[in-house]
């Protein structure tokens, strides 16, 4: 079984031994020798310049976030409805933010 599988290891190098070139390969210090053409390209090749995206009316923007009920109906519009539910809840002395004593940050 090891002569098998010895003799099986040769014969899958010979193709690989075959395949090696015996030309001579000329040194890198040798001025003659063939190089690779030089190919230049750019890193800004593909750069596109600035532009401004166009801004919307601002009474349209003041419009939208009032209808969504304010920042806070952004963020719970951004958060998939999450907090309450109604636009106009407004936090008063008895209703205190977390963490906060008597309505009073710390």
């Amino acid at each position: 079984m090891k002569t098998y599988l010895a003799v099986l290891a040769i014969a899958a190098h010979v193709p690989l031994a075959a395949a090696q070139q015996s030309v001579p390969r000329s040194g890198p210090a040798d001025p003659a020798a063939p190089a690779p053409a030089f190919q230049y390209d750019s890193a800004f090749s593909n750069y596109r310049g600035f532009r401004e995206a166009p801004l919307a009316p601002w009474r349209d923007v003041n419009d939208e976030v009032a209808r969504v009920g304010g920042h806070i109906g952004i963020i719970r519009g951004l958060h998939g409805g999450q907090g309450s539910t109604r636009p106009d809840a407004k936090p008063t002395a008895g209703n205190s933010a977390p963490g906060s004593e008597s309505g009073k940050p710390r």
